[in-house]
């Protein structure tokens, strides 16, 4: 599985050491799942790193990761996002590489949904899909789709 990991999500891994942008770099630290970028998503972490990670823990773990996503050249450049061209460099990337999910928080990107044949999910949701379990939310989601019916 190839996935692209939006910089927000690394951001947002600082919080909390067990949270679902955690487990998501775990997963590429570990190998289970691959991570790719072009060379601008990766200075763009890069410089996010070294701007706003303080804890030493932190700056050490997200560093191995950057070893572990594997760079691609991106040679297409697209319009998609127009209301923030800045995360196109995301869309170029999945159309470079094929991968089946960009991992993101950005409200553009999620509500893309979609491109061509890669996914595009909040954190929360791709660590469902990926693990197979359901979220909290969607048992309520049934329970009450089936009262609303009626």
């Amino acid at each position: 599985m190839k996935v692209i990991i939006d910089t927000n999500i690394l951001i947002n891994a600082m919080n909390d050491d067990l949270s679902y942008t955690w487990k998501i770099v775990d997963l590429v630290l570990s190998g289970e799942i691959k991570a790719v970028a072009s060379h601008k998503i990766l200075n763009e972490n890069k410089l996010i790193i070294q701007r706003n990670i303080v804890r030493e823990s932190d700056r050490s773990r997200l560093e191995k990761f950057m070893v572990q996503v594997q760079v691609v050249p991106v040679h297409k450049r697209l319009k998609i996002i127009k209301d923030d061209p800045e995360d196109d460099k995301f869309i170029e990337c999945a159309d470079e590489t094929s991968a089946d999910y960009i991992i993101s928080s950005d409200r553009h990107l999620l509500d893309l949904e979609k491109y061509k044949n890669t996914q595009i999910l909040h954190p929360k949701d791709f660590w469902f899909k990926y693990s197979g379990q359901q979220s909290k939310n969607d048992g309520w989601k049934e329970i009450f789709k089936n009262i609303l019916i009626d």
